[in-house]
């Protein structure tokens, strides 16, 4: 399947699902290459006033949305390349990334003074990766996700 014809389903899904839930804001999404060209991003963002049941309680509704998303367009398409669909309401999950990497950057240098290792709290996947890919930067640092389930989390160490 070619991109524009994942534009037009992505563009038409978007449209049902926003009928359904009786939701009246912007929508606007854009196609992006990851850094390797074996993904494709796929960003749906939503813009307006009293978003916020989209956003729900520390984002669960954001990742449903996300997720049922995800799955419709995995059903219609090869996954090579991958695409993966990453959607924002109100700036919310742009807000949210943004504090992750600053709190991973601020771990990372409390690492580098201590000389230890530190953990987070337990993250989502999408959390974990972000504070993964922030410090992928850095050779002195290197990240780890350890436990399991709902307490999988990530440790930040010193390079050796």
């Amino acid at each position: 399947m070619k991109d524009k014809e994942i534009k037009k389903f992505v563009k038409e899904e978007i449209e049902t699902l926003c009928s359904l839930l009786e939701v009246e804001c912007e929508r606007s999404f854009e196609m992006e290459e990851g850094d390797n060209d074996e993904v494709t991003y796929i960003k749906i963002y939503f813009e307006g006033e009293d978003l916020g049941y989209m956003i729900g309680n520390h984002g669960r509704h954001l990742d449903s949305l996300q997720y049922i998303l995800q799955l419709m367009v995995g059903k219609i398409i090869d996954q090579d390349p991958q695409y993966r669909v990453l959607v924002d309401v109100g700036g919310y999950r742009k807000e949210k990334d943004s504090k992750i990497e600053d709190l991973a950057l601020q771990k990372a240098d409390d690492v580098r003074i201590l000389g230890e290792e530190i953990e987070m709290e337990p993250m989502s996947p999408a959390d974990r990766r972000v504070v993964h890919t922030t410090l992928s930067q850095y050779e002195d640092i290197t990240t780890e996700s350890i436990g399991e389930g709902v307490d999988r989390r990530v440790v930040i160490k010193p390079a050796k």
